[in-house]
């Protein structure tokens, strides 16, 4: 694993054999930071739960407890400005640090998801693959072609777990992904921001928040860059 300095930020970027990601830490301004938690803490009520994506054009989203447990919410409210400028700034270094080459991405498609005890969400990939697949994008007709996620939470922390899990190429069964040398496991680091290709597959491991109080919660931005088919 390669350390890169970026400005105030630390970047953290894998090696092969797994996907390339990067991981920018102390991502938003202090006051943006707390904005942000302030927002979502007085947000609970506009959460609901998160529904599992079809693969195949057209097919309806589903609830499956036993694939994916959040709670999501796609208004940002005030900040919302703030933090695309922000994310689009960063852009050329999350480019860089996802080893993205194509053209580039011209979109944001935003997601709040809070996760509490019990909080996961299994294996899978953001972006469809497949014959049958049906493009997904912040706009019709757009692609995702990099994820990040941006986490954060009030202090003190009150929960545990919550790693983000990125499985290595050729990890394609079960089997396989459970062995220890297939995966890396990535700390959901205070205003952090990780960033890796949309394709890559990976996981939200299990959260523990005893007090099961949505202040507790372990909170994160989900975030796709989008570009035209």
């Amino acid at each position: 694993m390669r350390r890169l300095s970026v400005a105030d930020r630390i970047a953290y970027v894998s090696d092969a054999p797994f996907p390339p990601y990067v991981q920018l830490c102390n991502f938003l301004p202090v006051d943006d930071h707390r904005g942000l938690v302030d927002w979502v803490l007085t947000a609970a009520r506009r959460f609901k739960p998160a529904a599992v994506r079809s693969r195949q054009a057209g097919a309806k989203n589903r609830v499956d407890t036993s694939f994916r447990v959040a709670l999501i919410n796609t208004d940002l409210g005030p900040l919302r400005p703030a933090i695309e400028g922000r994310l689009q700034n960063s852009l050329s270094d999350i480019m860089r640090g996802t080893g993205y080459r194509g053209e580039e991405p011209r979109s944001l498609e935003l997601e709040l998801a809070a996760h509490g005890d019990g909080a996961h969400f299994n294996a899978h990939s953001d972006l469809p693959i497949g014959e049958g697949r049906g493009p997904l994008g912040a706009a019709p007709g757009e692609d995702r072609v990099i994820s990040a996620v941006l986490y954060f939470y009030d202090e003190p922390k009150g929960f545990s777990g919550g790693c983000l899990r990125l499985f290595r190429f050729g990890a394609a069964s079960e089997a396989d992904r459970a062995q220890p040398e297939n995966f890396v496991d990535i700390e959901p680091l205070q205003n952090s921001l990780v960033a890796f290709p949309s394709w890559a597959t990976h996981e939200v491991r299990h959260v523990s928040c005893p007090s099961k109080r949505f202040e507790h919660y372990r909170f994160a931005l989900n975030c796709w860059y989008c570009r035209r088919l």
